[in-house]
């Protein structure tokens, strides 16, 4: 059995992001508030994960397709993905902005170290579903806050190929 162990892994991502307006000039906009009135109406304005990681106060996530990639977005795609129909684009902008494709999610899992911004699908899901007191199986760490193994004092680690190498301080 191999034991417990954390290990450091480097990712570097470059996202596209089309033209769009600010949230605030959406035409859109009026659906996303109408949506998160309601969810404070039912009593659901609370982190959907609500567990012991949770921290910050309550957000509004885009969970299917994140707001500033509707635009670019295939909306035929997304219907037969999910089993949907949007007879216009209207209807999958309507969607875009309704329960169906937002989710309440505290500070801490929306954009923060536990945060689905931050963590690759696999590992999110990892901690999204988490036992209540078990370690979080991942988080964020800055670049600027790993150090080098302990026993390796000023040399450098490289994770793999395409790792740039970290040396402690």
């Amino acid at each position: 059995m191999t034991a417990a162990h954390d290990q450091l892994m480097t990712l570097h991502l470059k996202q596209h992001v089309e033209a769009h307006e600010p949230r605030e000039n959406d035409p859109h906009y009026h659906l996303f508030e109408q949506a998160k009135a309601r969810l404070k109406k039912q009593g659901l304005w609370k982190c959907i994960i609500d567990d012991d990681l949770c921290g910050g106060g309550a957000e509004l996530h885009h969970s299917v397709i994140e707001f500033s990639e509707i635009g670019s977005t295939d909306s035929e795609k997304v219907a037969k993905a999910l089993g949907l129909h949007f007879a216009s684009d209207e209807d999958f902008q309507a969607w875009a902005e309704s329960p169906g494709n937002l989710e309440v999610l505290c500070v801490n899992h929306h954009r923060t170290h536990y945060g689905i911004h931050v963590l690759p699908e696999p590992l999110w899901l990892a901690v999204r579903f988490k036992r209540d007191g078990a370690p979080a199986p991942a988080e964020f760490v800055p670049a600027k806050a790993v150090r080098a193994p302990r026993g390796s004092a000023g040399e450098a680690r490289h994770d793999g190929p395409a790792d740039a190498a970290v040396t402690s301080p």
